[in-house]
């Protein structure tokens, strides 16, 4: 069973693909300089097609006298109120477009038109330079610095200087943190669970939040806030763990940028923290398996957000309490004698000073 990964280097060669879900326009070159919320490409995503049956709304017999009617071509764009088919003689009857679209295909008589299109934008997400372009599809962008992997974030792309204050370091975000100079920051705290706190930064109009841990509760408010939150540990109350801590604050006052993407665990996306450094780095190496001594971080359970190392790992099958049967290691808490976990509760921590 492969692990699960969770990044902390304080510096490292990043690279990160940026790709439209649908083929679409790139809008940068290879070696160009880019910022996290400059547009890297573009695309149009139809959202709502009619179809037209000429055959039956103008009486023709067959499809091939249906097509004789029709008066566009495919890809033809129309404006509201043209005809796409018409008879002829003295008393013709048409048809006419309800509104602005494109003519997709013509087929046996009938015309699918695309009536609206959703265009959407692909922001850089980072700052660095355009290491590649995958044609009508995005591009590789890469820098060197600090990463820092999390396990949540509200879908929100931001950048600016990272602000720690003391006051809100080991514990709940405090207003004295958010203050008039707080605008277009990133503040790091341990952790929130007031939703007076989260409308006071929207309202000082923050570049985002870094956050060991959240009230749940807060979800549905957070999801819909203007700026980034990306939560290092998960939710609940157990705060910063130490490694990104440290890498953190180690880089207080540096401009970053904040992707807070949901974690994929198919893809392998993750919410990301990037501090571009000015020092050049080796990509960081991927562990592909489990073992003894590695740091873990649990998911679920009494123990969430607790960051130990394996102890042993189990043979075979290990029943555990709920009568499952799956594979499992002991983690070593401090001092404390090793707990039984299953595998797909653990993320391996990976991080290089």
């Amino acid at each position: 069973m492969y692990p699960q990964l969770t990044q902390i280097h304080a510096l490292t060669l990043i690279r990160r693909n940026r790709l439209l879900p649908v083929p679409g326009d790139v809008n940068v070159r290879p070696g160009q300089k880019v910022n996290p919320k400059d547009v890297v490409a573009e695309a149009s995503i139809p959202s709502r097609h009619y179809l037209v049956d000429v055959g039956r709304v103008l009486g023709a017999h067959t499809s091939g006298e249906a097509e004789k009617l029709i008066t566009r071509k495919t890809g033809e764009i129309l404006e509201k109120q043209d005809i796409i088919a018409e008879t002829s003689g003295v008393f013709p009857r048409v048809i006419r477009t309800p509104g602005p679209g494109k003519v997709v295909s013509i087929h046996k008589g009938r015309v699918l038109i695309e009536a609206e299109s959703e265009k959407i934008t692909l922001l850089a997400g980072m700052a660095g330079r355009i290491n590649q372009v995958i044609a009508d599809r995005g591009v590789m962008i890469e820098t060197h610095g600090a990463l820092v992997q999390g396990v949540w974030g509200n879908r929100r792309i931001g950048c600016g200087p990272l602000v720690v204050d003391e006051t809100s370091l080991d514990g709940e975000l405090q207003s004295s943190t958010l203050g008039v100079t707080a605008r277009g920051t990133v503040i790091l705290a341990g952790m929130c669970t007031s939703l007076e706190m989260m409308n006071l930064a929207a309202s000082l109009e923050v570049g985002g939040l870094i956050l060991g841990s959240m009230a749940s509760a807060l979800i549905p408010e957070v999801q819909v806030l203007p700026f980034p939150v990306i939560l290092l540990s998960g939710f609940g109350r157990m705060g910063l763990d130490v490694d990104s801590r440290r890498v953190l604050t180690t880089n207080a006052g540096r401009d970053l940028s904040i992707n807070a993407m949901r974690w994929n665990r198919l893809t392998g996306d993750r919410p990301e923290i990037y501090i571009p450094l000015p020092t050049e780095a080796e990509p960081y190496k991927v562990e592909s398996a489990y073992a003894v001594g590695q740091k873990v971080r649990v998911h679920s359970g009494v123990y969430a957000g607790r960051v130990g190392r394996i102890d042993q790992i189990l043979p075979g099958l290990t029943q555990l309490p709920s009568g499952l049967r799956a594979l499992a290691v002991k983690v070593k808490f401090d001092q404390r004698s090793g707990e039984v976990f299953p595998l797909v509760n653990l993320d391996v921590v990976q991080v290089i000073d």
